[in-house]
C-alpha cells in the first residue's frame, strides 16, 4: 500500500487483476486472507477494474456492493457503458449502478449523456441508474499527469477537483451504515465468483 494525501492509501494494480485470475485456488485463498485485513483498516475500498467486459472484470464488479460507472462523451465509451449495465442487470437487477460522465465539454453535454443512458437502461432493462454528476474536461488534469501528481493536489481549486469532491460527497452521503458490507462481504462474493 502506498500512502496518498489525506489518509488515502492505494494499491497500484497495473495488470494485477489478470494476474490474480491466474492464481490457483490455494494461492487465491491465501491472497484473499491477506487482504481481508483491509476491512479493519478502511471505511471504503474503490477498485478500478479498467474498461472491458471480460469475465475477470465482471467478477470484481459483481462482487462489489455497488458500481461506479465512469464514461466519456465518445460514442464507443457510451456503447461500452450500456453494454456493462446490460451485463450487470442480467446477473443482478438490484445492484446499484452510479453513473459519472468524465471529460464532458459542458454540463449540458454531460447531462444529455447521463439522461440517455438512464432512459435506455430504464426502458430496455427496467433498471434505474443513479446520476452522480460529471467532470468537465480540464487542462489541469493533463498538466498534473505530466507533473506525475494527482490533479487534486496539483490544483485543488480546479474544476475537475471540485467535481470529484461533489461526486464523492453525493456518493457517500446516500449510504446507510447497514448498506455497507465492507471488505468481508466483497471478499466472500469474490471467492464465490472465482469458485474458491
Amino acid at each position: 500500500l502506498t500512502d496518498g494525501p489525506d489518509n488515502i492509501k492505494f494499491l497500484s494494480g497495473g495488470s494485477g487483476v489478470e494476474e490474480l485470475i491466474r492464481l490457483d485456488k490455494k494461492q487465491l485463498r491465501k491472497f484473499v486472507n491477506s487482504i481481508s485485513i483491509l476491512d479493519k483498516l478502511f471505511d471504503v475500498i474503490l477498485i478500478d477494474t479498467g474498461a472491458g467486459l471480460s469475465q475477470n472484470v465482471m467478477s470484481f464488479i459483481m462482487a462489489a456492493d455497488e458500481v461506479l460507472l465512469v464514461t466519456t462523451p465518445e460514442p464507443t465509451a457510451i456503447t461500452d457503458a450500456y453494454a456493462l449495465v446490460k451485463m450487470v442487470s442480467r446477473r443482478d437487477k438490484k445492484k446499484p449502478i452510479n453513473i459519472v460522465v468524465n471529460k464532458a465539454d459542458s454540463p449540458r453535454e454531460a447531462e444529455e449523456i447521463a439522461n440517455k443512458l438512464c432512459m435506455v437502461s430504464q426502458k430496455f432493462l427496467s433498471l434505474r441508474l443513479l446520476k452522480l454528476g460529471y467532470i468537465l474536461y480540464d487542462d489541469n488534469v493533463t498538466k498534473s499527469v505530466k507533473m506525475q501528481k494527482p490533479f487534486s493536489l496539483y490544483n485543488p481549486r480546479c474544476q475537475a477537483a471540485k467535481s470529484i469532491s461533489e461526486i464523492a460527497l453525493k456518493l457517500f452521503s446516500q449510504k446507510k451504515p447497514e448498506e455497507i458490507t465492507g471488505a468481508k462481504g466483497f471478499i466472500a462474493r469474490l471467492l464465490s465468483y472465482f469458485g474458491v
